[in-house]
């Protein structure tokens, strides 16, 4: 029997009798193949919020083997396994779903917990160590252990990252920094994304504040008004850093498992109606007013300011102001001069100054003689200053911050409600220092970096090999919550599934019964031979290597050479190519 007759009675055979079954490396005892879906993300994919209760019991706070056993239903993942699993009963395959979303996770901890043993979260971490309890971040441990073993199985993995490095890209930054006040407004803002009531969010950062009342000063309000006046002008780095983490988790996963399809999604606005921006706004005006109110009284009291009913002085309103007044003078000079050489050097060398008299020498050098004038009006302003390490802070701040100029405003609304009820001071604070975060918390500045870092998603699918699934027009939320409800799980599981429908069946030898052929015609591609990739008149254990290097990235094959490799005629070359040809081989080519 010619060679040609001989394959396409093995491609026949294969896929009348045992599509479902031909990769014996992964069936079961019934011969039907086990199909692995892992799914990696943070608290959307790990259903956070879906159980109900108390949030700090939510199963889906952190991986246990209980919840890996028994995960959350409800959840996109969950739910797709679902459809996976009835596609499968029909199909004839075996599915296993494994969730390994991880709540406060963002993607470059998930890249870094693939990578490194033991690795924990950093954002996770601290939550649990502030709120549960010290050591309570070790059960954070294992999950390098079970990303590794259950990535290593998968026959596909989705992902979905990058929205704790938007919706809540700000927050990482102010938790982890040196500043308290920015410390207690990240943590409060941390918890009320969360899904926390407002007074335990305003508790989680007051006992921040509580715990450094001693060490907070008007230097450390300024810093963090300042901060806050520059958030939406950071948005666009933190969205590029966000999608090359969000590359490396993809090439982590491909390191780890080459074999995997990667469905990478991209994010969605929970924002998008009126109804839950204005929640949000509401709940974070009421959340900061009381934390930026509460730090303004601790700085005046740590530095002797408060009259003796316990309102701040007009001594420290005058402080801060002038405080306020001098910075933004000095930002105008820096920006003026921004390109004289001379300012850099002059500001260098006050870096490295330790007491103001320094200075004082210098300008009195200076002064004797012909100056530059970038640094004669620098000069100026900082021999307003009595101690130079404020000083230094001041030219820190101005060189790290585009935006000082809304700090005046500040202190004439808190010069204005000084004497005013707690209530009326606090709302008037978080309306002219919380605007910028509320807005882009309650989504209004937020959706410009949705998309823009869905289009990067874009570039990593293609570069990466990964398939990007859109998912971002699901039902808006109609609450703060940022968490999809039920229904809006089901819609990106439904969105999944449609994406990946041909794919998964490609991959579980799922085909249409093939139309009775003449063997020859089978065989025949172009007066080629079918299976002779290499076209040397023989099917050997070359042609085997040749499609086998394709599948798994090494060479891949021409056009030539592919209309010769697609031995099963789906259209593809993959696995189930090569594991033909290699059947043939070894039954027929000896």
């Amino acid at each position: 029997m010619k060679a040609s007759k001989i394959l396409s009675v093995v491609v026949s055979a294969a896929m009348l009798g045992s599509y479902a079954g031909t990769a014996a490396f992964a069936a079961d005892d019934t011969g039907a193949k086990n199909y692995n879906y892992v799914a990696l993300g943070d608290s959307i994919a790990a259903g956070f919020g879906l159980a109900g209760g108390d949030l700090a019991e939510d199963p889906a706070l952190t991986i246990t083997e209980e919840l890996l056993a028994n995960p959350v239903q409800g959840a996109y993942p969950a739910v797709f396994t679902d459809y996976l699993q009835n596609l499968g009963e029909e199909k004839g395959f075996n599915v296993k779903g494994t969730n390994l979303a991880s709540t406060a996770y963002r993607a470059e901890d998930i890249e870094n917990t693939i990578k490194i043993p033991g690795n924990k979260g950093e954002f996770a971490a601290n939550i649990l160590e502030r709120f549960v309890g010290e050591g309570a971040s070790d059960v954070l441990i294992p999950y390098h252990d079970y990303y590794t073993k259950y990535l290593a199985e998968a026959d596909l993995v989705s992902i979905q990252l990058g929205g704790n490095d938007i919706v809540m890209s700000i927050i990482p930054q102010m938790v982890f920094g040196d500043n308290p006040i920015l410390q207690a407004a990240g943590t409060s803002l941390m918890l009320t994304l969360f899904g926390m009531d407002t007074q335990t969010a305003i508790g989680g950062g007051l006992q921040i504040l509580i715990e450094n009342k001693d060490n907070i000063t008007s230097d450390d309000f300024i810093e963090a008004a300042v901060y806050m006046y520059n958030v939406s002008q950071m948005a666009d780095q933190l969205v590029d850093d966000s999608a090359s983490h969000v590359k490396g988790v993809v090439e982590a996963v491909k390191e780890l498992n080459g074999n995997a399809d990667i469905a990478l999604l991209g994010m969605f606005n929970p924002y998008r109606t009126d109804e839950s921006a204005a929640a949000t706004e509401d709940d974070i005006y009421e959340v900061l007013g009381k934390i930026y109110a509460e730090a303004a009284k601790l700085a005046a009291a740590s530095e002797g300011e408060l009259t003796v009913s316990g309102k701040q002085s007009t001594d420290y309103i005058e402080n801060l102001t002038n405080k306020a007044n001098q910075l933004t003078e000095l930002k105008e000079v820096m920006d003026k001069y921004n390109d004289e050489a001379e300012l850099g050097e002059l500001l260098a060398m006050v870096e490295n100054y330790d007491d103001i008299s320094e200075l004082e020498e210098l300008a009195a050098i200076m002064e004797a003689t012909e100056g530059n004038p970038a640094q004669e009006d620098i000069l100026a302003l900082m021999l307003k200053y009595d101690d130079i390490s404020e000083l230094q802070e001041a030219i820190d701040l101005v060189k790290n911050y585009d935006d000082v100029s809304e700090l005046t405003e500040l202190m004439a609304v808190m010069a204005k409600y000084r004497t005013a009820n707690e209530a009326a001071a606090e709302k008037a604070i978080a309306e002219e220092i919380a605007a910028p975060i509320a807005m882009k918390m309650a989504g209004k500045n937020v959706d410009p970096q949705i998309q823009r870092l869905n289009k990067q998603l874009q570039v990593v699918a293609e570069e990466t090999g990964a398939i990007y699934v859109d998912v971002y027009d699901i039902s808006p939320e109609d609450d703060f919550d940022p968490h999809p409800n039920e229904n809006g799980h089901k819609e990106i599981a439904g969105i999944l599934y449609d994406n990946l429908y041909d794919l998964i069946c490609e991959r579980n030898g799922v085909a249409e019964e093939p139309q009775e052929t003449d063997a020859e015609e089978v065989s025949d591609v172009d007066n080629g031979m079918l299976g002779d990739v290499n076209s040397d008149g023989a099917i050997t254990s070359t042609d085997f290597l040749m499609i086998a290097a394709h599948v798994f990235g090494v060479r891949p094959l021409t056009d030539a050479e592919m209309k010769y490799a697609d031995i099963d005629g789906s259209g593809s070359i993959d696995l189930m190519d090569a594991l033909i040809l290699a059947a043939y081989i070894n039954m027929f080519s000896k």
